[in-house]
């Protein structure tokens, strides 16, 4: 008992001292828990600022895809989707080709694309595509302006675009983004008659009418003496200090009405001559109609084009064509393609498909060619075209395919293709 008593004593003398110790521990752990709390605070703070400046930075540039615009693919189509200000997005392509005979295999990257647009508000729009092909900008690559134009809205349903433009004939000459056809390589037809990537300098408009889409322009015409007995493709101007002397009138009507389905044709007419010395007039007409679908895991397109052109005879002589590489006064051609996505069998949810396809195209650029001319069978031709068109997600595909040409090499064909 005298020993607890002494014990408590010793307590109640000690206690005194000891409070001050134990009242600084107690105001040291408030002192941390209020400084931990403004740490806390200053973090969220912290967040907040560095998400309205990546809001404000290139997270608004790089935007997800959206509604495709009429006339271009996914990637061209993106600067439609943003409120204001840059936007970004891109496409390329890379392919080995394998030849029967002797012919040397290549391996080429056929091009790498960028896309710039700029909403300047909700009206007035510029959109442009940069190119640089086979990878080089030497004697065997380029790099070009593929279109760059402005478009001023003046109503729900219309706009007015001027500048570079791709004209709106086919598929291929707006759909060339490689997500957006089944085959490794593009069509001869469009390519030869329709002369895939075809820009020219002009002014037109756009819109919507009802169950259709429109586009009308007004452009540079063709230079006739890059004419050849191969097709139209050397006439092409790109916008590239274009001789202006002659302009054309190009116009496309679209039904588009039921979802997955696109019915429609298109017209160019327009003088070429371009007052070259001993060249006439030599106008030319393109005609072309057009229709795809895709339902479900099919996807099919086909197209029909014609072409005429005027003053062959002078056109020739100014040229000095032989008895075999007249220009030709009528081009025809078409093509059907088909492929089915067998993966939607499997996942009928999965972004991916395997698609197996075909394509055949039959050209002739010398359809028809004046007196004392004859057509070259060479220019007279079909191809078939069998492989598989794999995407492992909607932005990157695998192309094989396997060409049989009528009266050239038969080729194999490998690609890879990206958008974003």
């Amino acid at each position: 008992m005298k020993i607890l008593i002494r014990q408590l004593c010793a307590v109640a003398l000690v206690a005194p001292a000891l409070a001050p110790a134990f009242a600084q521990d107690s105001a040291l752990e408030k002192r941390v828990d209020a400084l931990e709390g403004e740490n806390a605070e200053l973090r969220r703070r912290f967040d907040l600022l560095a998400a309205e400046r990546e809001d404000d930075g290139l997270a608004g540039v790089f935007t997800d895809f959206g509604a495709r615009a009429p006339g271009h693919g996914p990637a061209a189509s993106k600067v439609f989707g943003v409120d204001h200000g840059v936007s970004i997005g891109g496409y390329g392509e890379a392919i080995y080709q394998n030849y029967a005979g002797d012919k040397i295999s290549t391996a080429d990257f056929l091009r790498a694309v960028l896309y710039f647009g700029y909403r300047f508000d909700e009206d007035w729009i510029f959109n442009s595509e940069i190119e640089f092909e086979h990878a080089s900008t030497g004697s065997n690559g380029e790099a070009s302006v593929e279109f760059a134009y402005l478009d001023h809205r003046v109503s729900d349903d219309t706009s007015i675009r001027g500048g570079l433009l791709l004209v709106p004939m086919g598929f291929l000459n707006e759909l060339h983004e490689p997500t957006t056809y089944l085959a490794a390589t593009r069509p001869e037809v469009e390519s030869r008659i329709i002369p895939s990537t075809w820009r020219e300098m002009g002014f037109g408009v756009i819109g919507d009418a009802g169950p259709f889409e429109y586009r009308a322009f007004a452009v540079t015409g063709f230079d006739a003496s890059g004419y050849s007995d191969a097709g139209l493709r050397g006439g092409r101007q790109k916008g590239s200090k274009s001789k202006a002397e002659d302009i054309a009138v190009v116009g496309r009507l679209d039904y588009v009405d039921i979802p997955g389905v696109t019915v429609g044709a298109s017209a160019y007419f327009g003088d070429a001559g371009q007052d070259g010395a001993g060249l006439g007039a030599t106008q030319t007409t393109i005609f072309e109609v057009h229709g795809e679908v895709r339902s479900g895991g099919l996807w099919a397109r086909g197209l029909y084009t014609m072409a005429e052109v005027d003053d062959v005879m002078e056109l020739n002589a100014a040229s000095g064509a032989g008895l075999l590489e007249s220009v030709g006064e009528e081009l025809r051609g078409g093509y059907v393609e088909c492929g089915y996505d067998i993966w939607s069998l499997v996942d009928s949810e999965s972004h991916a498909s395997v698609s197996p396809f075909f394509r055949f195209e039959t050209i002739d650029t010398q359809a028809a060619v004046p007196a004392g001319f004859t057509a070259d069978a060479m220019n007279d031709t079909d191809i078939l075209t069998i492989g598989i068109n794999v995407m492992p997600i909607d932005q990157v595909v695998l192309k094989l395919d396997f060409q049989d040409f009528e009266h050239t090499e038969d080729r194999v064909n490998l690609s890879v293709g990206y958008t974003f």
